[in-house]
């Protein structure tokens, strides 16, 4: 073999390793990039997945707390009514409770559990309030004055509980969005007169 031929078969094949090495550095580059842009990839849709069911959490616990308020407005009205006899008043009551009912469905489908439980505690404060309402307008039913007035210390209480239940299921409903701001409803005309009495 002539040194010429030697010497153009040793830079060819140098050359050629060097392309090699090259094309297998680059792959290695790459195919490192692609695994790298994956994992980015699947950690952003995780996180989008996470941002979009804490704003479902969050839009159902408002819609839940905006139910609740919607139900202390028709209780509200209610305790003052004088007197409470119009079947309006008692189908309002129920109309608020069931659309109160639809929320925390929701809620429960959204979770975490402390949440629902919570919200079952403000739904059950919210039932009982109605039914408490409702014995003492049916134990005086010849009286020219509101449930307010005939029993000012069971207003007292239920007022109590409105404020604690509503304020428990804010407290679990903010942990369960990260401490996101969740604002708690004015409950009508007296919400002075509750935050007097927590």
């Amino acid at each position: 073999m002539n040194d010429t031929v030697a010497v153009a078969l040793i830079t060819s094949l140098s050359t050629l390793s060097a392309a090699g090495l090259a094309g297998v550095a680059s792959a290695w580059v790459v195919g490192r990039q692609l695994r790298h842009q994956s994992v980015l990839a699947r950690e952003e849709r995780a996180e989008r997945r996470a941002i979009d069911h804490r704003e479902i959490r969050r839009e159902a616990y408002e819609k839940f707390l905006s139910q609740a308020d919607a139900a202390y407005r028709v209780l509200d009205d209610g305790w003052f009514a004088l007197p409470f006899r119009e079947l309006r008043r008692w189908e309002a009551g129920f109309a608020a409770r069931r659309a109160l009912d639809e929320a925390y469905i929701r809620v429960r489908l959204v979770g975490p559990d402390d949440v629902a439980e919570r919200g079952a505690e403000v739904l059950r404060s919210i039932g009982d309030e109605f039914r408490l309402h409702a014995r003492i307008v049916n134990d005086s039913p010849d009286t020219a004055g509101s449930a307010a007035e005939l029993e000012p210390p069971a207003r007292s209480a239920a007022l109590r509980a409105r404020v604690a239940s509503t304020t428990e299921f804010v407290t679990v409903a903010r942990r369960a969005l990260g401490s996101q701001l969740l604002a708690i409803p004015q409950t009508g005309p007296d919400s002075t007169e509750q935050d007097e009495l927590v």
